[in-house]
Formats: structure tokens, sequence, C-alpha cells
């Protein structure tokens, strides 16, 4: 009967054993989920912020870069073009007769000036980039770069157009800003293409060029790494995939894909 006994409690404390180690383990993992979906939450939040001041980011940039461009158009078309509308008034002014040759080249002057003018005034509006696709806003940036006379940038159409998120297509903008700066500063590069490739699943861009190339190791010291991180940063952040190839005497060609959704 004492054997007994001592089994059946045995039996009971072992048992009991067996719950609170099971009990334990069990809870362990419940723990341990709620911190991982904690943390995935925390995780979630804080790409959230990221992605929100990204997108500020994005907009003073685009708005520092616009208002420089502005500032060097104003300068270089607009101020020479009501110079000379201003001597060959004081010319006319001078003369004893009208002369309506010249008369009729101040108008036409003061015309493109007016013209230039309000092309500025229209990429002043902060909801200009917004109001077109991504090929005609980057169409836009080509042409101030085009007639800069620094490099010529030729922007191509492949595919059927589709609408790309509001937000990725800001910091898709953006992205071929940054790229076209390195492109400026560093590849003494004359000619560029911006391609937009429309393919069944994401938006394929492509920007190319014909400048001097470099090593990718030796990116940060020699090549605006800084800005070829920011190319990948963002990219990542819109959920898209980037791809940067340069070869020494051969250019460099840049590759941003985006899905659609």
């Amino acid at each position: 009967m004492q054997d007994n006994y001592q089994e059946v409690t045995i039996i009971v404390i072992a048992g009991a054993i067996l719950f609170v180690v099971f009990a334990g383990v069990i809870i362990f993992f419940i723990f341990l989920n709620q911190k991982k979906k904690f943390q995935h939450s925390k995780d979630i939040l804080t790409i959230n912020e990221k992605f929100k001041a990204e997108i500020l980011n994005a907009q003073l940039e685009i708005q520092e870069q616009t208002f420089n461009h502005i500032s060097q158009e104003i300068h270089d078309n607009v101020g020479q073009i009501l110079s000379l509308a201003k001597v060959q008034i004081n010319i006319m002014n001078e003369s004893e007769d009208m002369n309506r040759e010249m008369l009729n080249e101040v108008k036409q002057n003061i015309g493109k000036a007016m013209i230039d003018l309000r092309d500025i005034a229209k990429s002043l509006n902060s909801d200009h980039i917004r109001a077109l696709n991504i090929h005609s806003a980057v169409s836009n940036e080509a042409a101030r770069l085009n007639k800069s006379g620094i490099v010529h940038v030729d922007v191509l159409m492949e595919g059927a157009e589709r609408k790309i998120n509001e937000q990725r297509k800001l910091i898709l903008f953006r992205i071929i800003q940054e790229g076209m700066q390195n492109i400026i500063k560093h590849a003494g590069a004359s000619d560029v293409s911006i391609t937009f490739q429309y393919l069944p699943g994401s938006l394929q861009t492509i920007i190319k060029d014909n400048g001097k190339g470099f090593d990718l190791e030796n990116a940060p010291q020699n090549y605006g790494g800084l800005g070829l991180a920011n190319i990948k940063n963002r990219s990542s952040l819109i959920g898209a995939t980037s791809n940067i190839e340069s070869f020494i005497g051969k250019g460099t060609t840049i590759t941003i894909n985006i899905p659609y959704e």
C-alpha cells in the first residue's frame, strides 16, 4: 500500500512538473509571438515615419532644384532678352525716324520673355509635378537642361502608359534628378537618355549616359557616392529595385524598377 501511494505521489508530482513546464513553454511562445508582433508594428511605424520624412525631403529638394533652375533661367534667358529690348528701345528713342522693323523685333523679344516667364510661373506651382505624368514631368526637366547647353537629354517612353502612386512618382522624379546631378557634376557626359519602359508588372526607368564612367567600389571617394546611396535608399523605400552599372570610359546606367501596386 505504501509503495502504491509513493508511486501515485511520484506520478502526480511528475505530472505537475510536466504541466508547469508545458505551461511555461506555451507562455514563453505566446510572449515571444507578442514581442514579434510588437516589434513588427514598431518596424511598420518606423518605415511609415521614414517614408513621410522622405516625401517631405524630396519635395523640398525638388523645390530647391527648381528654384536654382529658375534663377539661372531668368538670368540667362529672360534677363538677356529684356536687356536687348531695352537697348533697341534706346536706339529708337535716339533716332528721328521710327524703325518699324526694330519695333517688331522689340515686340517679339518682349513676347518671348513673357512666354518664358509664364513657363517659369507654371514650374513654381507646387502641384505642377503632381498634375503631370512622370514622362511629362521629366521631359520638362530635360528641356531646361537642354536649354542650358550643359548636356543633351532625350526622354523616351516604351509600352502603354500606366499610372503609378503619386508619392512613388514624386520620389522617382527626385531619384532621376539625383541621377542627373551626378551626371552633370561627375560624368563629363554629352548625351543622356532617360527611358520609361511600361512592363506588364512594373515601370522600369533607365538613365544612361555616355560619360567617363567610374569604379563602383571607389564611388564614395570619386563619384558622388552619397548621391548613389540616396538613389538606392529611396528606391528601396518605395518598394523598387535599383541597379547601377558603370565601366570606366563607357558611361553609367542606372535602372529603377517600380511595381505598379
